[in-house]
């Protein structure tokens, strides 16, 4: 029994995070997972991770205070749930950038939508493009993110200068960098 209900924890982990990639090789790297306990119930499917919690796989880390993990009835991972103060995230989607990497007090990752939802004191940077917010929505597979403010705070972003010059074979201004889509929901405009 001990040994199945240990198997069910790794391989629930591994589940989760081999769905949430940046390079390609990443999805086929080890799983390392380290935490001061574990839990994993193999009738709900549910695996909880406490304490000093640390993920890598490939360029992705996660560092939280608590990581819960939830299977649907296939033994498939739905979601894993980070928290703390704050959880962060790191990975390299492209050798030609820096990492991705972000922090809030709540990090959800969604699988079937490839997302990561961050929430409370939201912040996400990549190169010299940043995005704070209330709530951060990171789509990994294109890059794609939604900023949201609250009645505290707005939306705030940053994004890098052009690096094309006018003159000289100046054909089309750069591409916008990955934090290009912005919400903000206070209903204040600038």
């Amino acid at each position: 029994m001990y040994y199945n209900a240990r198997y069910g924890l790794i391989m629930t982990l591994c589940l989760a995070l081999q769905a949430a990639y940046g390079l390609d090789s990443d999805r086929d790297q080890p799983v390392q997972v380290t935490a001061n306990s574990a839990s994993y119930n193999q009738k709900t499917g549910q695996a909880i991770y406490t304490g000093d919690v640390v993920v890598i796989q490939g360029s992705m880390h996660l560092w939280a205070d608590q990581l819960q993990v939830q299977t649907d009835a296939n033994g498939k991972i739905d979601t894993a749930h980070a928290t703390g103060n704050p959880a962060r995230y790191e990975q390299l989607q492209d050798p030609h950038q820096g990492p991705v990497t972000a922090h809030a007090l709540t990090i959800d990752y969604d699988v079937k939508q490839d997302e990561i939802t961050l929430t409370h004191n939201a912040h996400i940077h990549q190169d010299d493009s940043s995005a704070d917010g209330s709530v951060i929505h990171y789509r990994i597979q294109d890059q794609h993110i939604d900023a949201l403010g609250d009645d505290k705070s707005r939306v705030f972003l940053v994004f890098p200068p052009s690096t094309n010059k006018p003159g000289k074979d100046s054909k089309a201004p750069a591409s916008p960098p990955p934090a290009a889509t912005a919400h903000d929901n206070t209903g204040a405009h600038g």
